[in-house]
């Protein structure tokens, strides 16, 4: 089965947002009414920060149908001593629908946004990975970093997979 990537555009928004919330139920992060009340903010910032170019994407297809997709937004960056730059990379969104999980999509996906990192001249990509996907980033590169949170509103639920991976 042949897979071609094109660029996001703005009127595949309600995809991403789709892709948002079948991505955080299947790590079972959440429950249904905080996915809808994110699912609702976040079409509202996607639409904006993919007008503006502040996020850009990707959408894998074949034979016309919509099958992954992922996006990077680049964000603003505090000053640091390891790099000049005040603008970093952030992966995020990467989806893959389940019966076309396993064929390298997720990859090729990332492989393009970071590409096109390189190509705007960032030099630092992050994301935060699920536990499937973990193994997959680390053999691309990506690293573990020293992040750490803290919740401090007693209704936010500790999501599961929050464990020390480094």
């Amino acid at each position: 089965m042949d897979f071609t990537l094109r660029p996001t555009t703005l009127s595949d928004l309600e995809l991403h947002v789709h892709h948002r919330v079948v991505m955080f139920a299947d790590m079972d992060y959440g429950d249904e009414a905080g996915r809808e009340r994110m699912a609702a903010s976040f079409r509202d910032r996607l639409r904006t920060w993919l007008s503006t170019g502040e996020v850009r994407g990707v959408i894998a297809e074949s034979d016309g149908r919509v099958v992954a997709g992922a996006l990077l937004q680049f964000k603003e960056m505090l000053p640091n001593p390891l790099s000049p730059q005040a603008v970093r990379g952030y992966l995020f969104n990467v989806y893959t629908d389940p019966e076309f999980r396993s064929r390298g999509l997720a990859r090729r996906m990332t492989i393009a946004l970071l590409d096109l990192a390189k190509a705007q001249g960032i030099g630092m990509v992050e994301l935060h990975a699920s536990r499937h996907a973990e193994p997959l980033y680390r053999s691309m590169g990506f690293e573990p970093t020293s992040e750490f949170r803290l919740i401090l509103d007693e209704g936010i639920q500790k999501p599961g997979q929050w464990v020390d991976r480094r």
